[in-house]
């Protein structure tokens, strides 16, 4: 069930990412990038 989740949400999920990699917003030890809910508002 995730997997198609995943699988559905694939290019609104990798839009995200590469914002917050653009704007080098990262996150925790060892930096990484983190999606939250609110990330997909708007």
């Amino acid at each position: 069930e995730r997997e198609a989740q995943f699988t559905r949400l694939r290019e609104r999920i990798e839009a995200c990412v590469e914002r917050k990699y653009q704007a080098t917003e990262f996150e925790g030890t060892p930096p990484g990038i983190v999606l939250r809910s609110i990330d997909f508002r708007g």
